[in-house]
Formats: structure tokens, sequence, C-alpha cells
């Protein structure tokens, strides 16, 4: 297998980790410093959704790289670990909460919409779930054996993966056409 192989396999498989780490962190997050009712999970979920779908339709059309919405994403992850962090417990900010999960979740639309041009769909799907599923068990391994800097730190360690290797693969960090 060669080194372009590899990368095609590998890239939406990292991608996939590093939603699943996402995902889980900031549902477990929020679920221990913020509410943990179900709102929050519907909160979570909701909030996803709409921003692929904001990713899907309009987001992907935007003259912004790939890696853009990866490094927004990760900073919309980054504010609400912090605010959680600073202020527990304070309900006052659910709004804030449901719009940077929203800003998270127009990555992940960006990437099907951008990657369905370079994978088959059931490829894609395949790779990106496996990841998805890996990320899930290894957030809630990392949140019980390691605390929240595990939530914090990986997500941070897989999105730079995923940059080196959108930028290894040019055809990857794509911009619309």
């Amino acid at each position: 297998m060669s080194n372009s192989q590899l990368v095609h396999r590998v890239y939406p498989l990292l991608v996939g980790l590093l939603l699943g780490l996402v995902q889980t962190g900031l549902f477990f997050q929020l679920s221990f410093t913020y509410s943990s009712n179900f709102r929050t999970y519907v909160m979570v979920v909701i909030g996803w959704l709409m921003g692929s779908v904001v990713g899907l339709r309009v987001a992907t059309k935007w003259p912004i790289p790939t890696n853009g919405f990866l490094l927004m994403a990760l900073f919309a992850y980054a504010i609400s670990s912090s605010m959680l962090q600073l202020r527990p417990f304070e309900t006052t900010f659910g709004f804030l909460y449901a719009f940077l999960t929203i800003l998270i979740g127009i990555y992940p639309g960006v990437f099907f919409a951008r990657m369905g041009t370079i994978y088959q769909v059931r490829q894609l799907f395949f790779y990106e779930n496996n990841g998805f599923i890996i990320g899930l068990v290894g957030a809630t391994l990392l949140f019980m054996l390691v605390g929240r800097l595990g939530i914090w730190v990986s997500p941070v360690l897989v999105a730079s993966l995923v940059i080196i290797l959108g930028m290894y693969g040019n055809q990857y960090d794509i911009l619309p056409t």
C-alpha cells in the first residue's frame, strides 16, 4: 500500500475520531458542569445537526479551506470548555453553549460535502463512522481515567494530525469550486 493510499484511508478515520472525541467530550463537560438533564443531550445533538446542515448547504460554498472550519470548531470547543471550567453550573450561558455547538457542527457538514467529491459515499461513511465510534469510546475512557484533561488535549492532538494530513494531501484541504 502506497503512502497516498494510506492517507486516503486514514484521513476520514482520523476526522471521525476527532468528531467522536469532540462530541463526547462536549457532552460530558456539559453534563457534569452545566446540567445533566435531557435538554443538555438534545442541545448537543440538535445543535450539532443544525451546524452540519449549515455546513452541508451553506458553509461548504464559502471560500474557506476545510482546515479553516476545523480550526473554527476547535476554537468553539475551547471556548465552551473554558466557560464550563470558569463558570460551572451557570445556566445563563445555555444559548452560548448551543451556539458554540452549532459552530462545531459546521465542520462535519463541510467535511462530508467536500469529501463527497473525493470518496465514494459508502467508503467515506465507513471510515468516518468507524473513527467516530473509536472517538466515542476513547473519549469515554479518557474522561474516566484522566479526567477533563484527556478530553481537552486529545482533540487538539488528533486535529493536528488531520491538519497535517490535509496539507500533505492537498486534495483534502480544498476550497469550493
